[in-house]
């Protein structure tokens, strides 16, 4: 017998929720089958781009239920503020959800989202790709099957980007922290967060600094950078995310990320490009993240075939989102 695929409504058509459409193409155990937005112009160009999806379109959440449309669970892909009012019109309808980080804009957003979701039986995952990308696995593993103590670890994610605010509304709310939640911190730190939590396991915030340009954190704008040191039994972490990163010389700025670990037997170096010890490669890697996000979808699917809402990951990320508050809290108290 054929195993039915999940069939997953997405809400959310912008950038990120292109992403699980690319990962939805072909993919064994979840089909996308219809994409809610309120953009008509997105629908559109979302159907010309993934013409082999065949999807349905809705403009709102109530529509769905209106049409009667049948589907087996939800990915989440949404501004960080547009959940907090539509939570509960989502738990009505009593499906399990894949939402993209961050949890919530703050911990207790991110505690209330989490508990409601359980009281409602409504199975819900974070949808978070460095833990699932090739390179990153390949380390922790190396690091398990080795019996590598880590002393230190130093990992940087620099997006890149220009900082310069944006002209266009559909991306304004990134630039306010009341709607955002915070910056490179709850943005790309996030991501780095959770790895060191995946390699190292739990660990303290000790310090942090952050800055908006050349002005320290006051607690009301964005942050576009943020470095922060924390401290496991074992290990010493010092993290770094930039909206920026370092000048390409050419007027633009230089993305990359790497993790390095100092351990006994000698220096681990990771990006999504492979894992090298003492300059030696490792192992290499494709560097985009179709093959992360395929798995992030089949994990997904693990989830709801067997009622597990209580793996590593699942458990991680009230944690991480503590850990965020902790470090907005260390670096603004002066």
């Amino acid at each position: 017998m054929v195993k039915q695929k999940i069939r997953c409504i997405l809400l959310g058509l912008g950038n990120q929720g292109c992403e699980h459409l690319a990962a939805a193409i072909d993919h064994p155990d979840v089909e996308i089958v219809a994409g809610v937005d309120s953009s008509t112009e997105r629908h559109t160009l979302i159907a010309k781009q993934f013409p082999m999806l065949n999807l349905t379109f809705f403009s709102q959440l109530e529509d769905i239920v209106s049409s009667g449309f049948i589907f087996d669970a939800l990915i989440l892909a949404l501004p960080h503020h547009a959940y907090e009012p539509i939570w509960h019109k989502l738990l009505d309808l009593q499906k399990p959800m894949l939402k993209e980080k961050p949890l919530g804009r703050d911990y207790q957003e991110a505690k209330y989202f989490m508990q409601s979701a359980k009281l409602a039986k409504c199975g819900l995952r974070t949808a978070i790709q460095r833990r699932n990308h090739a390179s990153y696995k390949f380390l922790f593993d190396y690091l398990k099957q080795h019996h590598l103590t880590v002393t230190e670890l130093h990992a940087h994610l620099h997006l890149g980007k220009s900082g310069k605010k944006s002209t266009s509304t559909e991306h304004n709310w990134r630039e306010d922290r009341r709607y955002a939640g915070g910056g490179a911190l709850l943005d790309a730190g996030y991501h780095l967060i959770d790895l060191i939590q995946f390699l190292v396991g739990d660990f303290d915030v000790i310090s942090s600094t952050m800055w908006n340009g050349q002005q320290a954190d006051n607690g009301k704008d964005i942050e576009d950078r943020c470095w922060f040191t924390g401290r496991s039994a074992q290990t010493w972490i010092m993290l770094d995310t930039w909206v920026k990163g370092e000048s390409d010389l050419q007027g633009g700025y230089i993305k990359s990320e790497q993790v390095l670990l100092q351990t006994s037997q000698g220096i681990l170096r990771a990006n999504r490009e492979g894992v090298w010890c003492n300059n030696e490669q490792l192992f290499s890697s494709a560097k985009d993240w179709s093959n992360a996000m395929q798995k992030q979808l089949s994990h997904f699917a693990q989830n709801i075939d067997y009622n597990t809402w209580y793996d590593d990951l699942i458990l991680d990320q009230l944690p991480a989102m503590r850990k965020i508050e902790e470090a907005y809290r260390l670096s603004s108290r002066y």
